[in-house]
């Protein structure tokens, strides 16, 4: 239940607060949300792929999951001083 309260913080408001578009059509996000906002919400459809110390860590997988075929997009999400990446479940 934890991870899917946190893939939902993370997804929602990574989607409402997107800042920047990275090469390739990938999304890096910075959001931060609180587990009772995710469960008001929701976000369906997203999965957390990896947990990483800084963002650009979180980019280069993602563009390596984009560049081997793992995903067609990502999602880069500051969540508890950690970036999530974010896929399509």
């Amino acid at each position: 239940m934890h991870k899917l309260t946190r893939t939902a913080a993370t997804a929602a408001a990574g989607v409402a607060m997107a800042l920047a578009l990275t090469g390739a059509g990938a999304v890096v996000t910075v959001a931060t949300a609180s587990a009772a906002a995710a469960s008001e919400t929701g976000a369906q459809g997203w999965e957390v792929s990896g947990s990483f110390d800084t963002q650009q860590e979180c980019v280069t997988a993602g563009d390596a999951g984009l560049a081997d075929g793992s995903w067609a997009q990502y999602r880069c999400v500051l969540f508890e001083a950690r970036w999530d990446l974010m896929t399509p479940a």
